[in-house]
């Protein structure tokens, strides 16, 4: 049984297209409506191709779901720049298949810092996003000791106010998980500018 060996390219919104993908046509077709552009969002997929359909692509039908769990549930692909999570499953096939096929290996980038980065203001669209997530942070912190210093207060009132207290408290868990969300993608930015200092300038 012979199989597709993939091709790639990316198109102006940094998105990487399988050049043998059953709706490749509709994927490059000039100036698509709205609507359209929300459809092709949902078919950049390898699920939607007749290739994965019929199991007959470079990669096997239960790998390309396994990646896909990889990328959706175990969110183990990020971008190299900024730390989000990559949202575009060809991006990690791309990235995947020219490493196995060809031992080249190059960076997952997210369509955001790969449109930041064609425009030369991968650096400035970083601090922007750095200090957004450095806001964040500061709030988070600011609701952690608002709960630390009003748990007497609350502690000692009526069961009604101690109910909302103990609402309260829940919504401490969401303060920690951002403080901690915070922490790791501050961390992947700083890697993500040391590694463009090293490769793109």
């Amino acid at each position: 049984m012979s199989f597709v060996e993939p091709s790639f390219e990316i198109d102006e919104k940094g998105r990487v297209i399988c050049q043998f993908h059953s709706n490749y046509s509709f994927f490059v077709m000039p100036n698509k409506t709205m609507l359209q552009e929300k459809q092709m969002e949902i078919l950049l997929t390898c699920k939607t191709c007749q290739h994965y359909l019929n199991n007959d692509c470079y990669f096997p039908r239960r790998e390309i779901d396994k990646i896909e769990i990889d990328r959706t549930k175990r969110h183990l692909f990020i971008c190299k720049f900024c730390g989000n999570y990559i949202d575009r499953m060809l991006s990690v096939i791309q990235k995947l298949y020219l490493k196995e096929r060809f031992n080249i290996q190059i960076p997952l980038i997210c369509c955001s810092c790969y449109e930041s980065l064609k425009n030369h203001k991968l650096i400035k669209d970083l601090k922007v996003k750095s200090n957004r997530i450095k806001l964040n942070l500061f709030i988070s912190i600011l609701g952690i000791v608002f709960m630390y210093l009003t748990r007497n207060l609350f502690l000692s009132m009526p069961a009604i106010y101690f109910s909302i207290w103990f609402l309260i408290i829940l919504s401490l868990f969401s303060f920690l998980l951002q403080y901690f969300m915070s922490l790791s993608r501050l961390n992947s930015m700083k890697k993500g500018k040391k590694f463009f200092k090293e490769h793109f300038s």
